[in-house]
């Protein structure tokens, strides 16, 4: 597992050969992203990261997935 971004909002993490996986922190929901939507995603954070962006502007990338977060987060 590698993270890929980690926020007070969103935390990415990829799992090689697997997917990746979104967390929107504040909804406490999660979603796992593989295929064509995972290169869909990395494309969009390639292109992104290519503007030096800050948190706010990554953030608001991300929600644009908010409607694939739909696994609640649960602590063992």
């Amino acid at each position: 597992m590698n993270v890929l971004y980690d926020s007070g909002n969103y935390y990415v993490a990829e799992y090689p050969g697997c997917g990746i996986e979104l967390v929107d922190k504040r909804a406490g929901r999660g979603g796992y992203l593989d295929g064509a939507l995972e290169q869909q995603f990395r494309a969009g954070m390639a292109h992104l990261f290519c503007d030096h962006p800050n948190d706010d502007s990554v953030d608001e990338f991300l929600g644009g997935y908010q409607a694939l977060l739909t696994n609640p987060m649960v602590l063992h």
